[in-house]
């Protein structure tokens, strides 16, 4: 009798799908961990947009502890007024008469407009800004030579060169405005013509000399209210407290107005607002339950992310004693009924207007005593920092995720071993019921012989 090697040939049957069927029953304990590993796969995923969500209200904060976001102040200058101003935080609010009667002015020197000058013999120039002297010692060489090596000197005075569409001239002017910023020029050997004093009798003014004065170095003249003011530069920032002007041209008196700048409050406090509740919502359809489809979200029950919502609930309703508000309801900050975050503008205009400070400091901190933003930074830090909290917990269930994967290769191995176990015996089995029925087949052959040789 031949050898049945195929399975099922000899016995007739389906041994594969038996042994399928047996091995379905012994992959419910593999099937149990790919559940598990899903479930934890999903936790961490969700730990990520948690995290994510954390670090948007984490930039919402920083921007409620920007410097003089409380406290801003705006200006507002007449249309043709002679100047321009802006205010820092905390600059009082009033309103100004300005007038500009004179722009300050660096000095300007500048070589014939007809002749040019030719320094290739060297010489030394010698000049003198205030009590600053400085020498420049030329060996020779061109115009634009003699300009490089009086802008590297570093002397107060800035050196260009010009094309007037005949000559190249030679341009000094002064780094800085005002009469005290005047210098004098003296030169020697083949820079002995550039020699200037500013204070001389006769200034030369003319182009056709070998150096002539384009601008006299000059003062800024204005008036504040009436007072008469001199300042050596255009840019004024000492004669209105908190507010600096930036002089544009001469022009009579205009009107400037400081006044407090609640937009930024209002952006950053809404900028928090809108960050938070998105940050609820995200955590809260992580974490929720239905009861009446008896469904729990991936992160219900998740200790870390519960104490989480406690604390940021609790942050904002935690008191900063000491001051004039105390509690972020006070600006206009509260929950609706819903437990939704909410901005009331009008409340936050009242509050500011009555006391910018006490809002900053409410929100702030005022250095020893930490305000409603700094605490909540704290709290978002301990979560989201390298190694905090939500880290610890995705290392918690990353180890989870790999003590599953060992399970799941022992598991496999065992499996592979189970049905090879299985397919030897169903074969073995399948070999030897082909063995019987091909032996009854035989006897029942001879039989059936031996009954027909008896009846002939």
């Amino acid at each position: 009798m031949a050898s049945i090697t195929s399975t099922g040939i000899g016995s007739g049957l389906d041994i594969n799908g038996i042994i399928d069927k047996l091995m379905a029953v012994e992959r419910k304990p593999l099937d149990a961990l790919d559940q598990q590993r899903a479930v934890v796969t999903n936790q961490v995923s969700a730990l990520g947009q948690v995290r994510s969500a954390l670090s948007t209200l984490q930039s919402a904060v920083q921007g409620l502890q920007a410097t003089g976001v409380f406290n801003a102040a705006g200006t507002t200058v007449d249309y043709g007024a002679g100047f321009t101003a802006s205010a820092k935080p905390g600059a009082p609010a009033g309103s100004y008469q300005i007038g500009v009667q004179q722009l300050a002015q660096a000095q300007r020197l500048a070589t014939s407009a007809t002749s040019e000058f030719d320094p290739s013999a060297g010489g030394s120039l010698q000049i003198q800004v205030g009590d600053k002297t400085s020498t420049v010692n030329f060996s020779g060489g061109t115009l634009e030579q003699l300009r490089d090596a009086i802008n590297a000197a570093d002397a107060g005075v800035r050196a260009s060169v010009i094309f007037n569409g005949s000559v190249q001239q030679l341009v000094l002017t002064g780094a800085q405005t005002g009469t005290a910023n005047a210098f004098s020029l003296t030169g020697t050997g083949g820079l002995q013509d550039l020699s200037f004093d500013p204070n001389a009798q006769n200034v030369p003014t003319n182009p056709n000399q070998t150096i002539y004065r384009v601008q006299a170095a000059q003062n800024a003249q204005l008036s504040v209210d009436g007072i008469a003011l001199t300042r050596p530069s255009n840019t004024v920032d000492d004669v209105i407290p908190g507010v600096t002007l930036q002089l544009r041209a001469v022009a009579g008196e205009a009107t400037l107005t400081v006044s407090s700048d609640t937009s930024a409050a209002k952006t950053a406090l809404q900028n928090f607002v809108n960050a938070y509740n998105q940050t609820v919502s995200t955590i809260s359809s992580l974490s929720s339950y239905d009861p009446q489809t008896q469904t729990a979200a991936v992160l219900n029950g998740d200790s870390t992310v519960r104490s989480l919502q406690q604390q940021l609930r609790q942050v904002l309703n935690q008191p900063v004693s000491g001051g004039a508000f105390q509690y972020l309801a006070q600006i206009g900050v509260s929950f609706d009924q819903k437990g939704v975050l909410t901005l009331d503008t009008a409340k936050l205009d009242a509050a500011l207007a009555k006391d910018p400070n006490a809002v900053a400091r409410l929100v702030q901190g005022d250095g020893t005593t930490q305000g409603v933003a700094g605490r909540l930074s704290d709290v978002l830090d301990r979560y989201t920092r390298l190694a905090g909290l939500i880290d610890t917990r995705v290392q918690g269930l990353s180890s989870q995720l790999s003590l599953i994967d060992r399970q799941k290769q022992q598991i496999q191995s065992q499996l592979d071993r189970l049905q090879e176990t299985y397919q030897q015996q169903f074969n073995a089995m399948d070999k030897i019921v082909g063995q019987y029925n091909s032996l009854s087949t035989y006897l029942t052959q001879q039989f059936k012989a031996l009954s027909g040789a008896s009846n002939g």
